[in-house]
């Protein structure tokens, strides 16, 4: 009997949360059951290698933008013709709808979407009316072409696709999952070298560089804790080369904030980092599940983060700071300044939390929570085994 395939499709399978999340799907799943290939709009994205070596494949589609729009449209239709797939799993928010009417019309019978996120505002708080009459025609095509609906949070679920889909039997709200293993492991361990040993306090913020991320917000944190003389640095983790991450270097640079705040690139290590930290912090304009918070809380960091998402991420130890992003960057700094001095939490507490909400377990519990979302399922929420 061959391999249920699966074709997940996402924007460039680079580095974000979404993309990690669907690595540790493929590095969990069964591979005698499941044969889980992805598409790309890069030539050669982050994880492609790992991807290869794990049996699956990468495949090269044109990007969305402007005239490439019914380009990929045909290249969907023919990788998934020709591919015989039997399950489509879209992670593109309101685009899901061209990919499952795509799929529809390609002949694959179960077609899966994923929500995210429950905002889809790309920083400057306006939506045009062609932006606000597509994203209203992409949710008719989702609602009535795909076959399941599966959600990170309960706002991202009622997000895309309305409060009415999420008690229907084939909704399943399967809460993301990160292996805390590597995180929680660095307890007792003393560590040293970069960022250890010139009397500066971390604080780490992960995610790449966009507005939606909010780094310029972080500069003005940067530079109240300079005016306050405090030595807490902010240690920025995440792909760049944008023009955004070129407006953060200049507002870096007008502040005089170079010691103060720190772009790290595309880490490998953010364990290691995360150890060497003393906080975290996110101030998003809006999240879906942030795997960056899971594993911020499993290294037992205390968060200062934006009150801009689903509070289900809180591991409930008393680490978490929630703040307005309408709250003034000094208060955003005086909540820094407490987090970096209230040490990391402990580990038992830790330990406890990710057994008490086992779906921070690590990846091979997302795989098999995702997989069996598959079109024999009974779907509905999908609580923790």
């Amino acid at each position: 009997m061959r391999p249920i395939k699966v074709l997940i499709i996402t924007g460039a399978m680079d580095v974000g949360g979404i993309e990690n999340q669907l690595m540790h799907l493929l590095r969990n799943a069964d591979k005698t059951r499941f044969q889980i290939d992805f598409t790309t709009t890069m030539s050669h994205p982050f994880y492609q290698d790992e991807i290869e070596a794990l049996g699956g494949k990468c495949i090269r589609i044109p990007a969305t933008e402007g005239r490439h729009f019914l380009r990929q449209c045909k290249a969907l239709y023919h990788v998934m013709k020709d591919g015989q797939y039997d399950i489509v799993h879209s992670h593109e928010l309101f685009h899901s709808g061209m990919v499952l009417l795509t799929a529809k019309i390609a002949g694959v019978k179960h077609r899966f979407v994923h929500a995210h996120n429950w905002s889809d505002d790309d920083g400057t708080g306006r939506q045009s009316a062609v932006r606000k009459l597509y994203n209203a025609v992409m949710r008719h095509w989702i609602l009535h072409y795909g076959t399941d609906f599966c959600a990170c949070s309960t706002l991202a679920g009622r997000f895309l696709y309305g409060e009415k889909k999420t008690h229907e039997p084939n909704y399943h709200l399967i809460f993301n999952s990160v292996d805390t293993s590597k995180f929680i492991n660095h307890y007792g361990k003393k560590e040293s070298g970069e960022f250890c040993e010139d009397g500066w306090i971390n604080v780490i913020q992960i995610g790449r560089f966009s507005a939606v991320k909010n780094q310029l917000f972080t500069t003005e944190i940067a530079g109240e804790l300079k005016r306050r003389g405090k030595k807490i640095r902010i240690l920025c983790a995440g792909n760049n080369g944008n023009e955004y991450e070129q407006r953060v270097r200049t507002a870096i640079q007008r502040y005089g904030i170079e010691e103060h705040m720190m772009l790290l690139g595309v880490r490998k290590d953010i364990d290691v980092i995360a150890h060497k930290s003393a906080a975290f912090l996110l101030p998003s304009l809006y999240e879906g599940m942030p795997l960056v918070m899971i594993e911020a809380q499993a290294a037992g960091l205390p968060c200062v983060t934006a009150d801009t998402y689903s509070h289900e991420v809180d591991f409930g130890i008393g680490y978490v700071q929630w703040l307005r992003l309408e709250q003034s960057a000094a208060e955003w700094a005086d909540a820094v300044e407490k987090a970096a001095g209230m040490g990391r939490a402990d580990k038992n507490a830790v330990v406890n939390a990710v057994e008490k909400y086992g779906f921070f377990k690590g990846g091979a519990l997302a795989a098999w929570r995702i997989l069996r979302c598959n079109p024999f399922s009974k779907g509905g929420y999908d609580p923790v085994p």
